[in-house]
């Protein structure tokens, strides 16, 4: 790995539109650290990118975000092998129609989507900080509109009437809010969100989920993952947008506005603080 390198942090690189964005960042020059859960995915997909891109310095993580320790782990892992922190690209996500928990007994949508990105990204903030021109990106979707943020239902708590959209765009405003928090708090990062796109991937026709008839119906009509990562692509790397925080992201569109919950100040705060009650034992 060269130390000289800008560094980027991408969760969930195997696939998708993570691994479309470790690809296009790699041919940028970038030295990409895949974080992921699955392994031999992850395999596969280093070797892709390194051959694609013809850049050798990329290296995985093994991360999964529905388990804090493991998140724990994975931070303390990445400070011991490396020295800097450029970008931290919080991209991985699941979407699941039927009511499943992480290790620690949270609703799994919220816990993988927001939860184990809020511990990440505060267990190597100091790091993200000490970069030249640090930026922090958090993929969320338009799916965050007309939802509201129940903390009764974080744990899934209301399993008999478990709306699986609703948690995800629950967990999806959950992003926004924090990246508004992170550029209060911190208004020497670029923390920006957004929106990719509804893109082609497998995300939503996982074996056994609800959803799959339907998204394997239109998933002709949807963008490729290379035109879904250009959103991301842009706010970790690009000079035009180096001095711009606390914004979300459409494709082709630049910043817009999120929904008005997304931009409650004091539920950005009663998230923040929520989020590192619940991870205050791994936050060491």
């Amino acid at each position: 790995m060269d130390y000289q390198l800008k560094h980027v942090l991408i969760t969930g690189a195997n696939e998708g539109i993570g691994k479309a964005t470790a690809m296009a960042l790699a041919k940028k020059g970038f030295a990409v650290i895949m974080a992921c859960r699955n392994m031999e995915k992850a395999e596969a997909a280093l070797a892709e990118i390194k051959n694609g891109s013809g850049n050798s310095n990329i290296e995985l993580l093994p991360l999964d975000l529905s388990d804090l320790n493991s998140v724990q782990k994975a931070a303390r892992l990445y400070r011991e092998r490396y020295t800097r922190l450029d970008v931290l690209l919080n991209n991985a996500g699941i979407i699941t129609s039927v009511l499943e928990k992480t290790a620690q007994g949270f609703e799994r949508q919220f816990g993988v989507n927001h939860l184990g990105h809020y511990l990440l990204t505060r267990l190597l903030l100091d790091m993200v900080q000490a970069a030249p021109e640090p930026r922090i990106v958090n993929v969320s979707s338009h799916l965050h509109y007309r939802r509201k943020l129940d903390f009764g239902t974080l744990r899934g708590e209301n399993a008999d009437s478990y709306d699986g959209i609703n948690a995800y765009g629950q967990s999806k405003l959950a992003n926004i809010l924090f990246t508004r928090e992170l550029a209060r708090r911190y208004p020497g990062i670029a923390c920006n969100a957004l929106h990719p796109g509804v893109v082609r991937t497998r995300f939503g026709n996982k074996p056994g989920s609800f959803y799959s008839p339907f998204w394997t119906l239109f998933k002709p009509f949807l963008v490729t993952v290379e035109k879904g990562a250009r959103t991301s692509v842009l706010l970790a790397s690009d000079a035009s947008v180096a001095g711009v925080t606390g914004k979300y992201f459409w494709p082709r569109m630049g910043a817009r506005y999120p929904s008005r919950t997304a931009q409650n100040q004091e539920l950005a705060l009663q998230l923040w603080d929520w989020s590192e009650e619940a991870v205050k034992e791994w936050l060491v």
